[in-house]
């Protein structure tokens, strides 16, 4: 049987609507946000449920406050508004999410290097993640002997859709992407 594993991939406040935040009454809400992405959180809610806190992981920008990654004038090509600014409340997870999650959870953060220039940029893909203890995702995944990855998360076109092709194409893994939960 393969060894399969759920991705949540980036399922944060500040790509969450601002009326989300005001919903729950919580900060953070709202950065740069994906229309309806609140939408998917009972479907990875659900997706989690299935997959079990072991064969689980979660990626997060995790981006310092002062990188080419942002910009004032973003293009929305190599630079974008301010987002999911590491131990702020846009990196958080969204709330309801964050309260399913298990403790062992394996989580990976992104988009932490002080970018110079936009080009160089790596966060789209939770491929180059790192949990704090410095561990890479595609050694997570391979000490698993994984064979199979399910992603959901926000957005597709960006960091879910990045980290498929990654994934597939670095590590050789069968990717499925659950379309409900993107």
């Amino acid at each position: 049987m393969k060894e399969t594993v759920l991705g949540i991939i980036d399922v944060q406040r500040g790509f969450m609507p601002a009326n989300e935040g005001e919903r729950l009454d919580k900060a953070g809400f709202g950065q740069l946000p994906v229309t309806d992405g609140q939408r998917i959180v009972p479907v990875v809610k659900r997706l989690l449920w299935a997959a079990g806190a072991r064969n689980t992981f979660t990626t997060q920008d995790w981006h310092p406050e002062h990188t080419a990654h942002f910009s004032d004038s973003p293009n929305f090509v190599t630079n974008w508004p301010v987002h999911c600014v590491g131990d702020t409340a846009g990196a958080a997870l969204h709330p309801e999410l964050e309260s399913t999650l298990s403790p062992s959870v394996t989580r990976f953060y992104k988009g932490q290097e002080c970018l110079q220039d936009g080009k160089d940029d790596l966060s789209y893909s939770g491929f180059y993640g790192e949990t704090d203890s410095g561990l890479s995702l595609p050694a997570w995944l391979t000490d698993r002997g994984t064979e199979r990855v399910v992603l959901s998360g926000l957005a597709l076109d960006y960091c879910v859709g990045k980290t498929a092709l990654d994934l597939a194409t670095k590590l050789d893994l069968e990717v499925i992407v659950a379309m409900d939960a993107t």
